[in-house]
C-alpha cells in the first residue's frame, strides 16, 4: 500500500470514527446523561467540519477510488444529524403528542433532504433547503429549555424549508467570507460547550442566548451571498441573440 493510499484511508477511517461518538451518544441518551450526549454529538460536528478539507487535501477520490467518500460522508451525517436529534427529542420529551408523527416528518424531510440531487452545490458552497442542522437545533432545545411547543413548532417549521429553494451556506466550501465563519463559528460552538456544562443560570442564559447571533448571522448572510450569487448567475447567461450565434 503506498503512503497516499494509506493517508486516504485515514481520512475515511476519520470520517467513520463519528460513528464511536454516536454510539456514546445513543448509551448517554438512554442514560438520560444528556450532556454527555450532546458534548458526543458536537464533537461529530467537528470531525464532519474538517473532514472534507482533509479528503480535498489529500485527494482520497483518486488515492482510495474503491470507497464512495461523498456516499460514506451521507452515511455518517443521516446518522449523526438524523436519527441521533430524533432520539434526543424522543427520550427528552422536548416533543408534543403524538411524538411519533413529528418525529416522522422530521425523518422523512432529513431523507428527502439528503437524497435530492441538488442538495449540496459544494462549487457554490451552498446547501438547498434547510440541511437538516437538526443536532443544532436539540442543542438549543436543551441549553435553553424551550417548550415541547416550541420545539414541536421549530421541528415543523424547519421539516417544510427542507423542501424549499433557499440555499444556506456550506461554510467549508464557502467562496466568500469563509476565514470569518470559520472564527465566528468557532466562538459559537465554544460558548455552546461552555454553557451546556455550566449551572443553569444568568451566565449560561447569556452564553446561550447571545451565541444565537452566529446563528442569526449565518441564516441572514446565507440568504445575502444566495440573492448574489442568483444576480451573478442570471448576468452570465447568455441572451437570446448570443444564444443564436
Amino acid at each position: 500500500m503506498s503512503p497516499s493510499t494509506a493517508r486516504g484511508y485515514l481520512v475515511h477511517l476519520y470520517t467513520t470514527s463519528t460513528l464511536l461518538f454516536v454510539v456514546l451518544a445513543v448509551v448517554w441518551i438512554l442514560e438520560a446523561n444528556y450532556q454527555l450526549a450532546l458534548l458526543a454529538m458536537a464533537i461529530g460536528l467537528v470531525i464532519d467540519a474538517t473532514d472534507g478539507a482533509l479528503a480535498r487535501k489529500h485527494r482520497v477520490a483518486q488515492t482510495v477510488p474503491n470507497i464512495d467518500g461523498a456516499l460514506l460522508d451521507n452515511i455518517v451525517d443521516f446518522v449523526s444529524y438524523v436519527f441521533l436529534p430524533i432520539l434526543f427529542l424522543l427520550h427528552a420529551g422536548l416533543l408534543l403528542q403524538p411524538v411519533w408523527a413529528f418525529a416522522t416528518l422530521l425523518a422523512f424531510s432529513s431523507a428527502y433532504g439528503f437524497s435530492r440531487t441538488s442538495a449540496k452545490q459544494s462549487d457554490e458552497g451552498f446547501f438547498v433547503g434547510f440541511p437538516s442542522y437538526w443536532n443544532v437545533v436539540v442543542f438549543y432545545a436543551f441549553v435553553l429549555d424551550l417548550s415541547p411547543a416550541f420545539t414541536t413548532a421549530l421541528v415543523v417549521g424547519l421539516s417544510l424549508f427542507v423542501f424549499t429553494g433557499v440555499r444556506f451556506l456550506y461554510v467549508s466550501r464557502l467562496r466568500r467570507s469563509r476565514m470569518l465563519h470559520l472564527v465566528l463559528g468557532s466562538a459559537w460552538g465554544a460558548a455552546l460547550i461552555t454553557a451546556l456544562f455550566i449551572e443553569p443560570g444568568a451566565l449560561r442564559d447569556a452564553l446561550a442566548y447571545g451565541s444565537l447571533g452566529y446563528v442569526a448571522f449565518y441564516t441572514l448572510h446565507s440568504f445575502a451571498l444566495d440573492r448574489l450569487s442568483r444576480r451573478e448567475e442570471r448576468a452570465d447567461v447568455p441572451r437570446p441573440a448570443e444564444l443564436s450565434d
